[in-house]
């Protein structure tokens, strides 16, 4: 199409007016795509889209008529405080981790307790037990 049909036009002119006032939410909404996309290109390199999808189609299913919002949305967070652990590199150290089998003695125990990333991860694990001893008595009744 010509510069000058396109000029021509008073609703192509209107529009074309309009998609310059926004160009400036155009691109912030195109880098935001652009994030999206290096994202999920890395749950589809771990393999990991397929259980990506079920957990979206999940908390769809849920927030259509089987629990509250508010419910919704805090697994909704919960999932999202822990996708570090779904990065592809946090993956392969954990599967590591998991694969060896070192011993640990008493004392290497309180030397690892020295650890700022064991203290980190051992008060997750605490608070989360925690929280999960808190409900467990509080659906008791």
């Amino acid at each position: 199409m010509k510069l000058e049909d396109l000029l021509s036009d008073p609703k192509k002119v209107e529009r074309l007016e309009k998609l310059l006032d926004n160009a400036d939410r155009l691109e912030e909404f195109l880098n935001k795509m652009d994030k999206l996309l290096s994202r999920l290109e890395l749950f589809t390199e771990a393999g990991m889209l397929d259980d990506l999808y079920g957990l979206l189609f999940t908390l769809m299913a849920l927030q259509r008529g089987f629990v509250k919002e508010e419910t919704v949305k805090a697994i909704a967070e919960l999932i999202g405080s822990a996708s570090f652990l779904g990065a592809p590199e946090c993956l392969e150290k954990l599967a590591d981790a998991i694969e060896k089998e070192d011993r640990v003695t008493l004392t290497g125990m309180l030397s690892r307790l020295r650890d700022p990333d064991v203290q980190r991860g051992l008060a997750i694990v605490f608070n989360s037990l925690k929280v999960i001893g808190q409900c467990a008595e509080e659906c008791k009744g």
